[in-house]
């Protein structure tokens, strides 16, 4: 997934990169660099798409619970 995407979704999820950062257990300016492309290493973009797939499965797993 591209860094746009990746914000794109974050945005979709009412998620702030503050909040990002401390679930993944890393500072904010990383989740920037992430989300504007400055980071290019591969482990880290999929990373973050998976932390984001992840709380998009969860609230969607909590909401059809209902």
């Amino acid at each position: 997934m591209n860094p746009r995407n990746l914000r794109k979704m974050r945005l979709s999820l009412g998620l702030s990169p503050m909040v990002c950062a401390n679930d993944m257990g890393v500072t904010r300016q990383t989740i920037h660099n992430l989300e504007s492309g400055r980071t290019s290493k591969e482990a880290s973009l999929r990373y973050y798409e998976l932390y984001l797939q992840d709380v998009k499965r969860r609230r969607f797993q909590s909401s059809s619970r209902k």
